[in-house]
């Protein structure tokens, strides 16, 4: 009989004992289960972030190239204005210049002076002027002042032709020659007018071709020697430019 008793308790236990072993295993599923899904949760979320992150710098970046090419546009429209100015200025100038030329070679002659023959220094000056102001003969023109240089070299309308010179070869793209010629106003003529304009054209010739150190001394004496000179204001601009 006590047999019998305690192999149904033995039963008995193992049985109650079983499915508390049993059970451990879906628990832990379920658990791990429950923790994929957060997991994947939050991956979604950071996935979420991440792409409305990258769609914010796409647009950010896009803003940026957008105002890059309109800073740019500005630039080359103030470029553009900055250089339209300054050949008004220059166009100005030469047109003073040129007048200044007429008045000088056309003032009235004193009734007691005897008034200038053909083949005279102002004469002769005078047709040369008027081969660029009247006819628009540029090369021809260049011939008369180089022979007006020649044939009269002590006469006062020198360093003007000189000067008209380095114009008209510069116009022709001859500057090599065109310097030459500048040159001799800046450095036989020191009291000449056409002085400042003479070292201001040096200075742009140089930068034309790459002299740029001697380009910036000619703008510098320029604007040292001339301060209030239209051609000092040319030269500082120049100068601030390189």
């Amino acid at each position: 009989m006590k047999k019998r008793n305690l192999s149904a308790v033995m039963l008995m236990t193992a049985f109650f004992s079983f499915p508390s072993y049993a059970a451990a295993p879906v628990s832990d599923a379920t658990v791990s289960t429950a923790s994929n899904a957060e997991l994947l949760k939050r991956m979604d979320e950071l996935t979420r972030v991440m792409t409305v992150r990258n769609k914010l710098q796409i647009r950010f970046q896009t803003q940026l190239d957008q105002l890059g090419q309109e800073i740019n546009q500005i630039k080359g429209s103030m470029e553009v204005f900055s250089n339209d100015l300054e050949q008004i200025e220059e166009r100005q100038r030469n047109l003073y210049q040129m007048l200044d030329e007429r008045q000088q070679t056309s003032k009235p002659v004193a009734a007691s002076a005897t008034p200038a023959a053909p083949g005279t220094d102002k004469a002769a000056y005078q047709a040369a002027v008027d081969l660029v102001l009247n006819d628009k003969q540029y090369q021809q023109a260049i011939t008369a002042f180089e022979a007006f240089v020649i044939d009269h070299p002590e006469s006062s309308y020198v360093p003007n032709a000189q000067y008209w010179l380095g114009q008209l070869l510069y116009k022709e793209k001859k500057r090599d020659e065109a310097k030459v010629a500048f040159l001799v106003v800046t450095d036989k003529y020191p009291d000449s007018n056409k002085r400042p304009d003479a070292l201001l054209k040096i200075g742009i010739i140089d930068e034309y071709t790459g002299a740029i150190d001697s380009a910036k001394s000619f703008y510098q004496k320029t604007v040292t020697e001339y301060p209030n000179s239209s051609a000092a204001n040319l030269a500082a601009k120049r100068l601030k430019a390189l």
